[in-house]
């Protein structure tokens, strides 16, 4: 139906001109529908601007209000979800960021980040399901494809990992936390040479990569090239002198060299920061054991299986060492 003039007989019959009655309505009503649209395109730009800077408080509060004006406004339905996911709220985030994507289901970030929530809470094939969503809406989405990642990490599925790392490098040739995790998911396979060469890769590109000098400590350890890996130990625990995996790793390769005494001091420092460590206990009996000091040896070697019953290591160690001293002691 053609549009009326505004000088033509209004078509809802009311006998005015359509300049002087439908027409002025529907301008009102615009002007009304912006009026209300503006202030929230406001107030979600205040929010993200909060958000960004880490203020989660004062921008959940914003997202609250405008969903209090506009209940089904997906991208404060989606923000309110992401500060529920940052603030360990996982069940809620997924309930917001689903409403978002019911109202707006062709944003791939409310899938990406539906996805974040969903790992969160150990749900891994609903997680992988989001990303995948997320990646055929926006195939260059290297946040997904990471993520996607993870997941398959998570679940042992080493191949699939790989290949979602290999894609996000593909798209973000500058990923650093991907060449990591690349290189941890070769080290899984056994692919020593090719994880030593993603850790360092993450290392060019982020020299204070905390995580990365430590994972490329291990793969050098699995290597037999020791002292390179006390080497990355010692350059993660430069940068991070808490980091209790970093200890405990240098305790490990250290009493491999031998150097019993430095050993037994990272193995103390580890489970001083974290003293539910079974194999920090584990490791320090082995170590003390070498030093000849095996009731202190047997008394570690029972806290790690206290903490972890089922710790085969840890039961192995003692049991060798009730061997030892039964054939000491035949009576």
């Amino acid at each position: 139906m053609k549009k009326p003039g505004r000088n033509d007989p209004c078509p809802c019959g009311s006998g005015k001109k359509y300049k002087q009655c439908c027409l002025l309505r529907e301008g009102n009503n615009a002007v009304s529908a912006h009026s209300t649209e503006a202030p929230i395109l406001q107030s979600i730009q205040e929010a993200i601007e909060l958000h960004q800077a880490g203020n989660l408080s004062r921008a959940e509060a914003i997202y609250q209000k405008i969903l209090q004006v506009e209940a089904n406004h997906p991208d404060a339905l989606h923000l309110l979800g992401v500060v529920s996911h940052q603030s360990g709220r996982n069940e809620i985030a997924v309930e917001l960021i689903g409403k978002a994507i019911d109202v707006n289901p062709s944003m791939p970030s409310y899938y990406s980040n539906l996805g974040s929530a969903l790992q969160a809470l150990g749900k891994l094939d609903a997680a992988a399901e989001s990303y995948r969503h997320a990646i055929a809406l926006k195939p260059d989405y290297a946040e997904a494809c990471y993520n996607l990642g993870t997941v398959f990490k998570d679940q042992g599925k080493l191949d699939e990992a790989i290949e979602s790392y290999c894609k996000t490098l593909t798209i973000k040739p500058d990923y650093t936390e991907a060449y990591n995790n690349l290189g941890a998911a070769l080290q899984d396979q056994g692919k020593l040479d090719e994880a030593v060469e993603h850790f360092h890769r993450a290392l060019a590109l982020k020299p204070d990569f905390v995580v990365a000098h430590n994972n490329l400590g291990t793969a050098l350890q699995a290597q037999g090239r020791l002292e390179e890996a006390v080497a990355s130990y010692r350059k993660s625990l430069a940068l991070k002198p808490d980091y209790i995996e970093a200890h405990y790793n240098l305790g490990t390769v250290l009493q491999d060299q031998g150097r019993l005494d430095e050993a037994v001091e990272h193995c103390h420092k580890a489970l001083a920061l974290k003293p539910d460590f079974a194999e920090a206990h584990n490791s320090l009996g082995a170590t003390l054991q070498a030093q000849g000091k095996l009731d202190e040896a047997v008394e570690h070697y029972y806290q790690a299986l206290a903490i972890k019953p089922d710790y085969a290591g840890a039961y192995n160690n003692l049991l060798f060492l009730h061997a030892y001293h039964a054939s000491l002691d035949p009576q």
